[in-house]
């Protein structure tokens, strides 16, 4: 038995995605990685927004009956931008896993979002994901991106 038949990941085809509120790119590679090609670069424009311009009615600060000074919570739970943002690139590798294209999936991005991402994935989809990178990639030239992928 050669060295590659003792890996189980030897020769897959291997999906990263790499993302956050901002951009999302997709690389193919083979495992073991040594390089990753781009095959998606995705702005999305309304994750670059101010909060400001996209929650255009939410309140800032007020005062209370009693003549008190109250601050609302500036941050809501989930972006409804991320989230959608989060369900394209989900709908995105499901279809690209229904075809075949993948066997498994790396996902690089930071904390908030990778959550996000996560819970708006498959259950087959979440069943290929092969490693979980909780950082800020996405601006990254490949070559720094290969290095945080340990499969």
């Amino acid at each position: 038995m050669s060295r590659d038949d003792a890996n189980p990941l030897a020769q897959k085809h291997l999906y990263v995605l790499v993302a956050d509120s901002a951009m999302a790119r997709l690389f193919k590679a083979k495992t073991p990685v040594r390089k990753i090609e781009e095959i998606l670069d995705q702005p999305h424009k309304a994750g670059r927004q101010k909060d400001s311009e996209v929650y255009t009615d939410r309140p800032g600060s007020g005062h209370g009956s009693a003549g008190g000074h109250q601050t609302y919570d500036r941050e809501p739970a989930e972006d409804p931008e991320n989230v959608r943002f989060a369900r394209e690139l989900g709908e995105h590798l499901e279809k690209a896993r229904h075809e075949g294209r993948f066997d498994s999936l790396v996902l690089i991005a930071p904390p908030r979002f990778l959550g996000i991402l996560r819970h708006h994935l498959s259950k087959e989809c979440l069943a290929v994901v092969a490693q979980s990178v909780d950082k800020d990639l996405v601006r990254q030239e490949p070559e720094a991106i290969v290095r945080h992928i340990h499969l």
